[in-house]
């Protein structure tokens, strides 16, 4: 069964295949106005077939988890209390079409600074240097999605962070978090939801 919901997304084999694949799940989810762009750091390896908009998921699914839980606690069923009665991680992946849905209604997008996944492996300073080195075509992709330099901008992890706010900001692009939101990815669940709700919470008061 896990299969059926894997080829559902990828639409075929192969690195070209599931590129493509990332591409359209993303853009399906484009609002008309990018009202905040959040910006991670790269795509898991293709081979992995894992993505915040791909819909099929049915474990992992980390940065998707906790941002409903952050922006949508209370639909969710989630406080910082944990999860109440009824609601879990399996009910935010089971609603996972709806919530990307509403995500793209409220203006929300997500993209990844690099367009390729990261090396097996890869030190942070090789990330950090492969990063630096995507900028510039990150610089074409945001003309590409029509975010202007009011848009506001949130950088997410350390490595995104470090590689990409100072150059945005040098171009005048309006990155809102004044360091760095750690990634859930990688054991700061609740460092990340702490620190994105006060980045939102200063920047839209």
């Amino acid at each position: 069964m896990k299969t059926i919901y894997i080829d559902r997304e990828t639409g075929g084999e192969g690195r070209d295949a599931s590129k493509a694949a990332f591409a359209r799940a993303t853009i399906r989810y484009k609002p008309a106005t990018i009202r905040v762009l959040f910006i991670a750091e790269a795509p898991p390896a293709f081979r992995f077939k894992r993505l915040f908009y791909f819909e099929h998921l049915r474990d992992g699914d980390t940065l998707f988890l906790e941002m409903m839980k952050t922006l949508y606690g209370s639909a969710v069923g989630f406080t910082e209390n944990g999860f109440l009665s009824g609601s879990s991680a399996e009910g935010i992946r089971s609603r996972k079409s709806e919530l990307l849905a509403h995500f793209m209604r409220e203006g929300y997008f997500l993209i990844d600074a690099s367009e390729e996944p990261m090396p097996d492996r890869a030190s942070s300073s090789q990330k950090l240097a492969l990063l630096r080195a995507s900028v510039p075509r990150l610089i074409v992709r945001l003309k590409e999605f029509a975010v202007d330099k009011n848009t506001p901008i949130v950088l997410i992890g350390g490595v995104t962070y470090s590689a990409c706010a100072q150059s945005l900001m040098n171009l005048g692009f309006n990155v809102i978090n004044e360091a760095m939101i750690d990634h859930p990815a990688r054991g700061g669940q609740l460092r990340f939801r702490q620190k994105l709700r006060c980045t939102l919470q200063r920047y839209f008061a």
